[in-house]
């Protein structure tokens, strides 16, 4: 009996070989896309977590946050978040500068350097960047937290994609970011949704109102998040 072995043409292999690659190209943008949204939801909801652990300690050394006196930048990195991070280390302004953040939907006209507001800053052992625009203001009642939660070779980032801001409340010391949330008329995620969903890319202020998003959301990032991953 003879048994005949079969092998693939050139045209066959070729064929095979482009499928494969339109597959990839389907499947690849989604793998990276969902590769991209796991890191932004588990480092938002750690540094949360370590921001609210810093303020606590802080506490025990200087009495609650609403008798804290009022400071610049600079002063509040070094006295109430460096010394409960070990491991970070100081970014002055100057350094800050050279970080610029964008919104998605915009033609690069609206943006802001990290530095703005006279802001210094600190690199945590994991990578995050985190600053202190304007520091400790006793008219507010609010110490707004910027963090930048990944970077980039160009210094270039997207607002509520790589950098989102925290708030924390003087006079509770809970870091969140409903306080904010209110001063823009949103009360709640599910009251106000449409507001957040349509704020969160208008403007690099509302990186806020993108976290609010996703924090509500039990730190996962929404299907119609409006800002591409």
């Amino acid at each position: 009996m003879i048994h005949h072995k079969y092998a693939f043409t050139l045209a066959e292999v070729l064929i095979t070989l482009g499928i494969i690659g339109i597959v990839a190209a389907m499947t690849l943008p989604v793998l990276i896309s969902n590769h991209n949204k796991n890191i932004a939801e588990t480092r938002l909801k750690r540094i949360a977590s370590v921001l609210n652990s810093v303020v606590k300690l802080a506490e025990v050394d200087y009495g609650e946050p609403k008798n804290w006196e009022p400071a610049g930048s600079a002063d509040v990195i070094k006295k109430y978040f460096l010394p409960y991070l070990p491991g970070s280390s100081f970014i002055n302004e100057s350094e800050l500068a050279g970080y610029r953040v964008y919104v998605s939907s915009s033609d690069g006209n609206d943006s802001f350097t990290m530095n703005g507001g006279y802001a210094s800053g600190l690199k945590l052992k994991t990578g995050e960047t985190i600053h202190v625009p304007n520091g400790i203001n006793e008219n507010s009642g609010l110490l707004q937290i910027g963090v930048l939660i990944r970077e980039n070779t160009k210094s270039k980032y997207i607002s509520g994609k790589e950098y989102f801001t925290f708030f924390m409340d003087l006079s509770k010391g809970v870091v969140d970011v409903k306080p904010w949330a209110e001063k823009w008329g949103v009360s709640s995620c599910t009251d106000n949704r449409n507001q957040l969903l349509s704020q969160c890319k208008s403007s690099t202020g509302h990186s806020a109102l993108c976290l609010m998003l996703i924090e509500c959301n039990g730190w996962k990032i929404p299907d119609d998040y409006p800002i591409r991953f």
